[in-house]
């Protein structure tokens, strides 16, 4: 994608980030001068981090990452054979992939688009700028980290296996590639060294404490303890959680009612959520519709043993998140309400605007990293607190020696994990790959493939193929995922 700015006006546009000339990634360099002339001066570069976080809200990038994210585990059930999202969703339930995969063709295209562009804003500001420049500069290399985040999670194999050193994805760290440096792909330990690095100068960078829909270096803060934790650093996965959970000023769990309507509103000034993508009514990226006549949800229901673990106890108030509809055919299955957004305002188009980061996973993060480390106790803290914000007391809660019938302390932590994250991009898939653990569906309708089946940590489909534009080029093919 080569990036050409002709004019002033487009920088008030998602198109600083865009190109059109094909679908395939250009890791040419950039040759227009029109870009330099337009990235300068604070208000251009306000404007084009706008642009930036723009892409985020792609429905290209956020809803395939969805799709590709949450319909391959085990608290979604398909419905049917038929997907309204044209097969997306499908291939990823089914585990059915092909290098021409619309989803992850559409995401990787998009992702690199958020790349070139926040490189862009990056090189544009150096080190020694103002400030509020410097601000600006943070935010963007924060985006860099998520856009890499989210690519690794689908093209890169878990960290775990082989410590980081099967392939992972592209590093393009500057607007336009070096011609002495032909495009390969660096290794998954390689991209989250990058990730850590690129955080910890934008922690360092952000000093203006905005809202929750902007980058900040709380929300820095928080990306560092997940991958930390994806890594298998605990120490630093705790170190990092703890760094939130102790400003009790700038974030606390909402509770009781708050926490019922938490998913009912636009995140970007709870006391919960540390970074969210912010959509207004009526717009937004669409990941997730909920409405009678089309919705994602019809074709991903709730899975069987989700609603059972929901179930246990008779006062969680997460159940407030799913509801019961029918489906064409007149069966009633349970979807997630997660993703409506002010459902009294807008009654067409009811869009969430999803919380990226929120303190319930530091709290979580914390409990998994000290399970690890066998400091069960503290494990468990952290999940009664998680419990106790749900409704739960008494003999809901856990005790070193009362594990409601769970193996270890590890399983208390991720069963809670899966409660309190499902349908949340991802969630529960980064928790069975971090701890090579299979994803079991004892469930689903006969011919519908993708039920009942086991789905290995080690399956080549755990993640996607890359795009077969990219590893068919004349000059610079990058290598398959087996």
């Amino acid at each position: 994608m080569r990036l050409k700015i002709h004019n002033y006006i487009l920088l008030l546009l998602p198109l600083l980030l865009l190109a059109a000339c094909s679908e395939k990634l250009d890791l040419r360099p950039e040759t227009s001068i029109d870009t330099d002339k337009a990235l300068t001066g604070e208000t251009n570069l306000r404007l084009a981090t706008s642009g930036n976080y723009s892409m985020l809200n792609d429905g290209d990038y956020i809803t395939a990452y969805f799709h590709m994210t949450e319909s391959p585990i085990d608290n979604v059930e398909a419905t049917s054979v038929f997907d309204p999202g044209g097969t997306r969703q499908y291939g990823a339930y089914s585990y059915v992939h092909f290098p021409t995969m619309s989803n992850s063709t559409r995401f990787y295209t998009n992702a690199y688009k958020l790349i070139r562009g926040v490189n862009n804003v990056i090189a544009a500001i150096p080190d020694n700028a103002p400030v509020s420049l410097l601000q600006l500069k943070g935010e963007n290399i924060f985006l860099r980290a998520v856009a890499y985040q989210s690519l690794i999670k689908i093209f890169g194999r878990p960290y775990i296996q082989g410590n980081g050193n099967n392939p992972g994805v592209v590093i393009l760290d500057q607007p336009t590639p070096s011609l002495d440096r032909p495009a390969k792909r660096q290794t998954v330990k390689e991209v989250y060294d990058f990730m850590i690095a690129d955080l910890l100068k934008a922690e360092s960078l952000m000093t203006v404490d905005n809202s929750n829909a902007f980058a900040t270096k709380y929300a820095a803060q928080a990306m560092l303890s997940s991958l930390y934790l994806n890594i298998g650093n605990n120490a630093k996965a705790i170190e990092y959680a703890d760094k939130l959970i102790a400003m009790s000023s700038k974030f606390t769990l909402v509770q009781g009612d708050a926490y019922k309507s938490y998913f009912s509103t636009n995140h970007s000034a709870d006391k919960e959520t540390i970074f969210c993508i912010k959509n207004l009514d009526g717009t937004g990226g669409g990941f997730y519709y909920y409405n009678q006549s089309y919705t994602v949800e019809k074709f991903a229901a709730v899975s069987a043993p989700f609603w059972a673990l929901l179930n246990e106890t008779t006062g969680d108030l997460r159940k407030n998140f799913y509801k019961a509809l029918k489906t064409a055919d007149g069966t009633t299955w349970n979807f997630t309400t997660k993703f409506v957004q002010n459902p009294a305002v807008n009654t067409t188009e009811k869009v969430s605007s999803p919380a990226i980061y929120r303190l319930a996973e530091m709290y979580l993060n914390r409990a998994e990293a000290n399970a690890k480390l066998n400091n069960g106790q503290l494990a468990l803290d952290d999940v009664n607190t998680i419990r106790r914000r749900a409704g739960l007391t008494g003999t809901d809660l856990y005790a070193l020696g009362s594990l409601r019938g769970r193996s270890s302390i590890l399983q208390v932590v991720l069963d809670e994990r899966r409660l309190e994250f499902a349908f949340e991009g991802g969630q529960r898939r980064d928790d069975l790959l971090r701890n090579n653990l299979p994803m079991i569906r004892t469930y689903g309708k006969p011919g519908v493939p993708g039920s009942n089946i086991t789905v290995q940590p080690t399956d080549p489909r755990v993640i996607y193929f890359i795009p077969l534009n990219e590893t068919n080029g004349v000059t610079n093919s990058l290598e398959q995922n087996p």
